[in-house]
């Protein structure tokens, strides 16, 4: 095969009339799938196809599920998928080390649980704390603090009693700036109403760094260990959400198994495998050959509000780096922004439909039925009509808006821990096929570490 060729046969195909075709429709259990996109026709697939042969990238598939270092530039293999496999025993040593801190906050005062995390540490126990847990049955009072403004830190605390407060200190190198500012002040706030000697019962750690944790004063029983192998973005299944597990193991345990079933549909060629490849196909293909580089992520869901900026953060720091020169596409990752979908509609959605930005779009809904509840489907599924087909009617210059859009429609059977694990696992999916196509490391964070050394620099 030559690359060259298939270049200028997916040139060629993007030059002629748009035309909006069909290319995914999928459906299992958890998840149904409909795709849209310009002139992807049977030819881009099959090219597409052969590129995805051509690099092996069923291999890399494989080297991932082998605990192979498939994080090349800094010699790891890739673990977060272990975690939500029920026979491994990262998951066993999970729940074993939760079950523990659990019974101690019990036993104890603690009635505030303040999370001091940033990045992964922060979109992923932030989001399952909203998405998974019954607001009406908490066990406990949730906080999460990021940033490194003590204005927040102070806010957020108002109120709140020190002897029933515990912090949470999720880091994987327990250096960065804002939780180590953020953990001072905890100390400080700590010792208004309590001895210095006593605070240190107050704090846990969870991070790959336990010796660091330690020198930081985090006694070792209040430690959970995070792998070295298990990135920030990909940490949602870890001790990460702790906040999670501590209110509802099964909850957490079926968000595991969806994720998991994602990984078991992963390792054959099946529809589902398919039109997880199509998805990564879609996203360069509208990216480098239809300059298309702009997505943008609806949930239409109250629970998942966050999902779009979870998302974000998954794709923008696994496929943000620079174009492999041997590659065909020169774009790596589109730039990716969203939000609650209603929200949404009322800010940036003019933009969507009579602005010159080229965007796709990505719809998440569910299938509720409900009566009471039938407003959130409706907008989703008339603005995904509405974007993709052009209106038959002859509107006035004013009023005429832009169509044939490229979109995904994700529509979750039910909001469920375990469809929700089935879909975020199935988004890893895509952007790990998407960085092989674009034979680049959707593991490594090379220019946020540069720019955590200039910070610390100027900060000690």
């Amino acid at each position: 095969m030559n690359i060259i060729k298939t270049k200028e046969k997916l040139v060629s195909q993007s030059n002629k009339k748009k035309e909006l075709i069909e290319v995914i429709n999928f459906s299992n259990k958890a998840l149904s799938i409909k795709s849209f996109a310009f002139n992807f026709n049977n030819l881009v697939n099959k090219e597409f196809d052969n590129l995805y042969s051509l690099l092996n990238i069923e291999d890399s598939i494989t080297k991932l599920f082998n605990e192979e270092k498939v994080n090349v530039t800094e010699e790891k293999a890739a673990l977060h998928w272990k975690i939500r496999d029920p026979n491994s025993d990262l998951y066993k040593d999970l729940f074993i080390k939760s079950d523990a801190i659990k019974k101690q906050f019990l036993k104890s005062s603690v009635k505030n649980i303040v999370t001091l995390g940033i990045g992964g540490s922060y979109e992923g126990p932030n989001l399952l704390s909203k998405a998974l847990n019954n607001l009406n049955n908490l066990k406990f009072n949730h906080i999460f603090i990021t940033g490194s403004d003590n204005q927040e830190f102070k806010e957020k605390l108002i109120g709140l009693n020190q002897k029933e407060t515990i912090f949470i200190l999720s880091s994987k190198s327990m250096k960065s700036l804002e939780i180590i500012n953020n953990y001072k002040l905890a100390k400080k706030w700590l010792s208004l109403k309590m001895k210095s000697s006593k605070t240190k019962e107050n704090f846990y750690g969870i991070t790959s760094n336990v010796q660091e944790a330690k020198k930081l004063g985090i006694l070792e029983k209040n430690i959970i260990n995070l792998e070295e192998e298990i990135g920030g973005r990909y940490s949602i299944w870890s001790g990460v959400s702790l906040t999670s597990i501590l209110e509802s193991k099964k909850n957490f345990s079926s968000f595991l198994d969806g994720g998991h079933q994602a990984d078991l549909l992963m390792k054959s060629e099946n529809s589902y495998k398919r039109s997880i490849k199509k998805l990564a196909y879609i996203e360069l293909w509208n990216s480098n050959f239809l300059d298309v580089d702009n997505r943008v992520i609806l949930s239409y869901m109250w629970k998942i509000r966050t999902l779009p900026k979870y998302l974000q953060q998954l794709e923008m720091e696994s496929l943000g780096k620079k174009a492999n020169l041997k590659s065909i596409f020169s774009k790596t990752s589109q730039t990716i922004y969203g939000d609650f979908g209603p929200r949404a509609q009322h800010s940036f959605f003019q933009m969507l439909h009579q602005g010159t930005s080229k965007t796709s779009i990505d719809f998440i809904i569910d299938k509720d039925v409900s009566e009471s509840n039938k407003l959130p489907k409706i907008q989703a599924l008339t603005q995904n009509k509405l974007f993709n087909f052009p209106l038959k009617e002859n509107l006035k210059q004013n009023y005429k808006i832009n169509s044939n859009v490229s979109s995904n429609l994700f529509l979750l059977k039910k909001l469920t821990p375990f469809n929700l694990g089935f879909l975020i696992s199935s988004w890893e999916h895509k952007t790990f096929i998407s960085s092989q196509l674009l034979e680049i490391n959707p593991f490594d964070q090379f220019g946020v570490e540069e720019g955590k050394k200039r910070i610390s620099k100027k900060f000690s």
